[in-house]
């Protein structure tokens, strides 16, 4: 059940990553970044080839419980990071929580993850 959901997780994360390089001007509202600055694109695709990396991380682990329960934790502060990130430099907006909401979920992940050795 639990790999289900990491793998659900990681997923996520590397469609999410791969809509961010390929689209950034849609992804950055989800960022709440404006659209017409370069600098704020340029972000949101590194964030997002950022994102699409860590979500193979997690599928190259799926399979190995400890490996894949500390992923997940390391994983999961990319969201925390950017929502810091954002915050530092924009204030606080409601775009800010979906990188609030992607932390829980994925260190809430972590903490579900259980070796299998019984």
């Amino acid at each position: 059940m639990e790999r289900t959901l990491a793998g659900t997780l990681a997923l996520a994360l590397t469609a999410v990553g791969a809509l961010a390089v390929a689209a950034p001007k849609l992804s950055a509202g989800q960022y709440g970044l404006p659209t017409d600055d370069p600098g704020g694109l340029g972000f949101v695709r590194a964030t997002g080839a950022r994102d699409m990396l860590l979500g193979l991380l997690v599928f190259a682990v799926l399979d190995d419980a400890p490996r894949l329960r500390r992923a997940l934790g390391i994983v999961s502060l990319a969201g925390l990071a950017d929502a810091a990130a954002l915050g530092s430099v924009r204030g606080w907006r409601p775009q800010h929580a979906i990188h609030l909401s992607g932390f829980a979920a994925l260190a809430l992940a972590a903490l579900a993850v259980r070796d299998r050795t019984d």
